[in-house]
């Protein structure tokens, strides 16, 4: 199989808006990938007062679509074709020691880091990632917000672990 370029991965990923928390992939190789997203408006709207906060579960779920389903695409690919990766669903299946540390609000630029140190691993279509969060530019730039582990998993669609 081959290589796919950032691009390419992100054209294979599920989420679409307005549940797509990734703009681009800034890096990515077989040890790590790091991907970018600006917060919008819409993305708050509805969780605070003045609809600039972004909910940490839509954090979480940013660090999932990086470190689980986008890099799970990339290292499938090495032996797989995007054809059969297609024949795919993926899904979140864990989440585990995620800690906050600063807020977001709409408008800030974060990069997440996924790798598998120290303690994740891809086997079987499954993916678990540590994953790091991080202001991406502006007078906060590289503080880090969130740290944890994020899992999912690929199998088929017309399994019977998704009936």
């Amino acid at each position: 199989m081959s290589v796919l370029t950032p691009e390419q991965v992100l054209a294979l990923i599920p989420q679409q808006r307005p549940m797509r928390f990734l703009d681009e992939i800034v890096e990515m190789d077989a040890e790590h990938i790091v991907g970018r997203y600006t917060w919008k408006p819409e993305d708050c709207a509805g969780y605070c007062a003045d609809d600039t906060l972004v909910p940490p579960f839509k954090m979480i779920e940013m660090a999932a679509q990086i470190g689980s389903v986008a890099w799970c695409i990339y290292h499938m690919t090495l032996k797989m074709t995007p054809e059969e990766i297609a024949q795919l669903v993926g899904f979140f299946t864990q989440v585990e020691n995620v800690e906050f540390f600063k807020t977001v609000r709409a408008g800030d630029t974060i990069a997440c880091l996924a790798s598998f140190e120290p303690e994740g691993y891809f086997r079987e279509g499954k993916l678990l990632s540590c994953v790091e969060s991080q202001f991406d530019g502006g007078p906060k730039d590289g503080t880090t917000i969130m740290t944890g582990l994020v899992g999912g998993m690929w199998v088929p669609k017309n399994s019977p672990t998704l009936v």
